[in-house]
């Protein structure tokens, strides 16, 4: 069971990073909650990995923590042009009200 678990990470870490190159950041968060839902389900059990997994998953771990550093930054990235939209729109609104 481990080896199709294991199977699956690298591919959805690749869609993850797509979703990144995208812009598209609630599916990049969404496809991150389904890698830790396999990585939990890989850990339930971890005497049935072997050494290769445990090798795999220590590279993955650091691809992953880069990824999801990446989805932090992106999502303050997007809050705070946000916040300047949401700036600039209630100052036109002001300066409407003036006229």
């Amino acid at each position: 069971m481990s080896a199709s678990l294991l199977s699956q990470l690298a591919p959805d870490l690749s869609v993850i990073n797509q979703y990144l190159a995208e812009g598209d950041i609630e599916s990049a968060q969404s496809k991150l909650l389904l890698i830790d839902r396999t990585l939990k389900a890989l850990f339930t059990s971890p005497e049935n990995l072997s050494e290769n997994d445990v090798l795999f998953l220590s590279d993955f771990s650091i691809k992953l923590n880069t990824t999801v550093l990446e989805i932090s930054l992106k999502k303050q990235q997007a809050a705070k042009e946000l916040g300047v939209h949401i700036n600039t729109q209630k100052k036109i609104n002001v300066y409407k009200n003036i006229k």
